[in-house]
């Protein structure tokens, strides 16, 4: 059996200004104020970033993702790889109990898979993540979990740092999928108490804690008691609440209020930049007009992506324009690919055939106008302002060189069915996928992806260089060998234009000073409180 060493997958994150000045103390209770709610508490289900932030809180994930990449013991006291990267062994923690008094043992971590895996769980996120590598996996006695793999897959224990994959009681999920997405039930520091649906979730400490992963700030339980988990989707008022009483900590202030929250004496901010696929718009290749490449490579050179974000975004963003944010491991830089060059988009519909223009200036061929809809979640939370005003910024940009874009907002149980319906859109906007690994591109770019969790791979595409280049990305772990993989990957979707970046997905906090030793944990970016505490 040999160690498994990976290549590092962390993000950036600014200076952590809560860092503690002083020693801890116990007790108190803080208002934590987000954008958006969870669908489901259970971030088995689907596999939103909402469930994975409020589900660090409850849940332990088998191992711990660090910023340099590599990965410490939690749940999972030490691990063995076999030589042929297919088996992987993970010696179980003894002594944690689930918050409902279930011991964790190793047959506990086997129905989390399973649970992961059953089609009537709903998984997206988790069964992108797993089914294209997952074989079998068995309880060799009570503290030993095996887990076997069809293929080698070298990014399997960052992606298993993530609260996607956090361990809850198998007799809480026996419950079935309704009450575990109510109340579901984890090994971690705090303890789901009450979830008001539109208003909080309530979370107590939990006294018996003692299953902190290696990397946490202290061993024991929280010194916090307890946890609001507050939903206010306006911007705006998230950020009066910091700076009032309303609230101790908030989630992504509004761009236009970042700089004024950062020069209050009283507050304090940290920034995570998350690695992965960065917000953009997915461009459909199963129909027309994206699927044809000169469209889709005209659609990106003619949108000026990146002044459309500083312009919407106030400079608070960067334009990321390839598909993985700069900040994720063997990142390629293709600008040019991207860069807005209006009379090569010009050129470029010229050769696809749409040559002539009707009485608005638009392109036409055939006697049809070239159109694409471009479609967006009316929920605020899942579309701010700024984004809107940036989509809009495109339609400006692209209505120059004669592309007719249509903004079509829908009902956000619409917005989320569009993912895994291809007659649904031309363009998806908020198309991202925040990942500690590059082996993203598998997730969103592989025709594999479309047979293990339709939805993932936005754009639809099939192209068997790609597939051929991440499967055997996948497979190994030489880090010089995964960078040339995956810059090949990187070549071939910036040539094919499968995908308009935008900007990177930030974890952005600001909480009150005396709320102290708040970090981002960066396997996704998730505030960790279980090593806050208030200063007197």
């Amino acid at each position: 059996m040999a160690a498994l060493t990976l290549a590092g997958c962390g993000g950036t994150t600014g200076g952590d200004e809560s860092a503690s000045d002083g020693n801890p103390v116990s007790g108190g209770s803080i208002v934590y104020a987000t954008d958006r709610e969870p669908t489901c508490l259970d971030p088995h289900n689907f596999g939103d970033m909402p469930q994975t932030y409020v589900a660090r809180q409850y849940l332990d994930s088998l191992v711990s993702e660090r910023p340099d990449g590599s990965v410490v013991p939690w749940l999972a006291e030490s691990w063995e790889v076999s030589p042929d990267g297919l088996t992987y062994t993970f010696k179980i923690k003894q002594g944690v109990k689930f918050h409902d008094g279930t011991p964790l043992d190793a047959e506990a971590v086997k129905a989390n898979f399973e649970h992961i895996l059953d089609p009537a769980t709903e998984s997206a996120t988790d069964a992108g993540y797993l089914r294209p590598y997952y074989e079998s996996s068995r309880a060799v006695d009570a503290s030993t979990f095996e887990l076997k793999l069809k293929t080698p897959y070298s990014a399997l224990l960052p992606v298993l740092s993530q609260a996607f994959f956090g361990i809850q009681s198998p007799e809480a999920m026996a419950r079935g999928l309704e009450e575990n997405c109510q109340s579901p039930v984890g090994t971690g520091p705090f303890i789901v108490k009450t979830w008001n649906r539109g208003q909080s979730v309530e979370l107590d400490r939990n006294p018996d804690y003692n299953s902190a992963p290696a990397d946490a700030k202290h061993q024991g339980p929280a010194y916090l008691d307890h946890i609001s988990w507050k939903f206010i989707e306006d911007g705006s008022v998230r950020a009066a609440a910091v700076q009032g009483r309303d609230a101790d900590i908030i989630f992504n202030p509004p761009p236009q209020q970042v700089a004024a929250l950062k020069a209050d004496p009283n507050l304090a901010t940290q920034e995570f930049t998350h690695t992965g696929l960065p917000n953009g718009i997915a461009l459909n290749t199963s129909r027309a007009p994206f699927d044809d490449t000169k469209v889709r490579q005209a659609f990106i050179h003619g949108s000026n992506a990146e002044a459309a974000v500083t312009s919407a975004y106030l400079g608070v963003y960067e334009w990321e324009h390839g598909p993985i944010s700069s900040t994720t491991p063997h990142y390629k830089d293709l600008r040019s690919f991207y860069a807005y060059d209006k009379d090569k988009a010009g050129k470029l519909l010229d050769e696809a055939g749409w040559t002539q223009r009707d009485a608005d200036g638009y392109r036409t061929k055939d006697g049809k106008r070239l159109t694409a809809e471009l479609v967006y979640s009316a929920d605020t939370g899942d579309t701010p302002p700024a984004d809107v005003t940036l989509f809009q910024n495109i339609q400006s940009a692209e209505k120059e060189i004669g592309f007719d874009v249509v903004l079509k907002p829908l009902p956000q149980d619409q917005y989320f069915a569009a993912f895994s319906d291809k007659n649904a859109y031309d363009g998806l906007t908020g198309a991202y996928w925040n990942s500690p690994t590059p082996a993203v591109l598998s997730i969103v770019f592989s025709s594999d992806s479309l047979k293990a969790a339709p939805g993932n791979n936005m754009s639809w595409v099939e192209n068997p260089k790609i597939d051929e280049l991440v499967r055997a990305a996948a497979a190994t772990t030489d880090t010089a060998e995964q960078e040339r993989l995956y810059g090949q990957t990187q070549d071939i979707i910036a040539e094919e234009a499968y995908q308009l970046g935008l900007y990177p997905v930030l974890t952005r906090l600001v909480a009150k000073k005396k709320l102290k030793d708040v970090w981002i944990e960066p396997s996704e970016g998730e505030p960790v409180l279980h090593d806050a505490w208030l200063a007197p």
